[in-house]
């Protein structure tokens, strides 16, 4: 990647982020409302985490891509989101496994 020219990571980070908190919540609802009962709060708790996880990715995302602020620190912070990005994938990989684990 040129030095001198912004890389296009964060316009695939931020939709992506925005995208997976609706995920978590849709999971959150279905679970209310089916009603898994053991372990249905841990769950909720975790996927309510992870959302937080991928709103930081997106706030990152969007920071990185505003005007005013230098390429050294758009270059930072979208680096910082990618890394937040992939730990809120792997987060909801292990929050999947822990519902799929109390359902059965």
């Amino acid at each position: 990647m040129p030095t001198n020219s912004r890389s296009n990571l964060s316009q695939h980070i931020l939709p992506n982020s925005s995208m997976m908190i609706g995920v978590c919540m849709t999971v959150i609802s279905i679970i209310k409302v089916v009603g898994i009962h053991n372990g249905q709060h841990s769950i909720a708790e975790l996927l309510a985490i992870n959302s937080l996880i991928f709103m930081a990715s997106a706030l990152l995302s969007y920071f990185s891509m505003r005007d005013g602020i230098t390429l050294k620190s758009s270059m930072v912070m979208e680096k910082i989101a990618d890394i937040v990005f992939m730990v809120g994938l792997l987060f909801m990989t292990g929050a999947g496994f822990v519902l799929a684990y109390e359902m059965f």
